[in-house]
């Protein structure tokens, strides 16, 4: 269920990101892989969705990862480690603890 909450974050941020300036996006936590996962995400939608998203387990990230490719993301299965990694870190559940 939570990886279904979190495609529809990403999905409705991107389609209304479409329409946003791209000076309007928020900037990822400092760290290994963070402008890779800018690089990544960007390209298709805002970053603020991976905001809302923060707190959810590796496991969700990888599953959202998986929705990603399936809707055409292009990265090497080495960026898709470092992305996951980067998400699992920074955006993961102890991101939700530090709120």
């Amino acid at each position: 269920m939570r990886r279904v909450q979190l495609l529809f974050a990403v999905l409705g941020t991107a389609v209304a990101g479409l329409a946003a300036p791209a000076a309007d996006a928020a900037e990822l936590p400092a760290g290994a892989n963070s402008a890779l996962v800018a690089k990544r995400c960007a390209a298709c939608h805002d970053l603020q969705p991976l905001f809302d998203a923060a707190g959810v387990s590796r496991d969700d990230w990888n599953g959202a990862l998986d929705e990603m490719v399936g809707y055409g993301l292009k990265v090497t299965p080495e960026e898709r480690a470092q992305i996951l990694e980067y998400l699992a870190t920074y955006l993961g559940p102890s991101a939700k603890a530090a709120k």
